[in-house]
């Protein structure tokens, strides 16, 4: 076991609640992201996709609520994140604290989310959103930033643990980010039905760079774990999970993307790569979080 195995850390054991909660946290970040970059920068035959953006990612912020409620050891007192218990209902918000930042991000991308939500829903995005409207454009704007913010905290939290490997690369968060708005894209491909062609190819020409970087990242991350590393990464069960990761959740849906005739064309490429994709940023947070701690989950 390599030297600086600390013994003596308390593992954490988060599980399958943990896994699925930083897994829809990336999507819901990422579907909102997408749909804000194609409000700030498409044209109208992207309307249609920036509304269902922005119909799912309130509903996925409310499920990733749910999923981390459930991990509580008190469900009932979740409330605890957000005010103080001997003062309520003033807000508890310590900058300091991994975890009460984290409940400040969802509770601020909540709210942009729930805004338009409201818009798509109501108003089918054509008031605050409505092409031209500054006011869906800050919106969209600093819904973008929320959105990114909650992909990339889940990754700060973990590398401010004593666990090894979380804390012995600053690339998780990157990592995260990279994978949640590429899961986000391919989400938004996924449940798409009436996407314009020229979406496809600005969604999917998008998430091809998003998987490069994450490729990238991916590498990086795995190489500055140093000698920690070594007994993670080749770890049988890791090592599976990562080649299911590099393999199917990115080379192949690049592939795919890049030679769209492999799979009948543009529409069916599209479909298949996402559900490659979110098979990998599945797979993905399942090996962070289960190797370092040493469980299958």
């Amino acid at each position: 076991m390599p030297p600086d195995f600390d013994p003596n850390f308390q593992i954490p054991n988060w599980g399958w609640w943990i896994v699925l909660y930083f897994f829809a946290g990336g999507v819901t970040g990422g579907v909102y992201f997408a749909a804000a970059w194609l409000d700030l920068f498409g044209d109208q035959t992207d309307r249609a996709t920036v509304r269902l953006g922005h119909l799912m990612a309130f509903p996925l912020i409310i499920v990733c609520a749910l999923f981390l409620i459930a991990d509580l050891g008190q469900p009932l007192r979740f409330w605890h994140m957000l005010f103080q218990s001997a003062n309520f209902p003033e807000p508890i918000f310590k900058p300091y604290s991994p975890m009460s930042l984290g409940s400040a991000v969802l509770a601020v991308f909540g709210a942009f989310a729930f805004v338009s939500f409201v818009d798509a829903a109501l108003g089918k995005g054509r008031w605050w959103h409505a092409p031209g409207n500054p006011l869906g454009k800050l919106i969209s704007v600093l819904g973008a930033i929320g959105a990114l913010a909650l992909c990339g905290y889940t990754g700060a939290l973990l590398n401010v643990t004593n666990e090894p490997v979380w804390m012995n690369s600053p690339w998780i968060s990157a990592l995260f980010v990279f994978s949640g708005v590429s899961t986000g894209i391919a989400a938004l491909l996924l449940l798409a039905r009436r996407i314009s062609q020229t979406t496809v190819e600005k969604l999917s020409e998008a998430d091809n760079f998003m998987m490069l970087f994450e490729l990238i990242t991916l590498v990086v991350f795995l190489v500055t774990l140093g000698a920690v590393g070594t007994s993670f990464i080749f770890a049988r069960p890791t090592l599976v999970l990562f080649l299911v990761v590099i393999v199917v959740g990115l080379l192949l849906p690049l592939v795919i993307h890049w030679r769209p005739r492999l799979a009948g064309g543009m529409r069916g490429a599209s479909v298949v790569a996402s559900v490659l994709v979110l098979i990998g940023g599945f797979v993905l947070r399942w090996a962070v979080l289960a190797g370092p701690q040493g469980i299958g989950l």
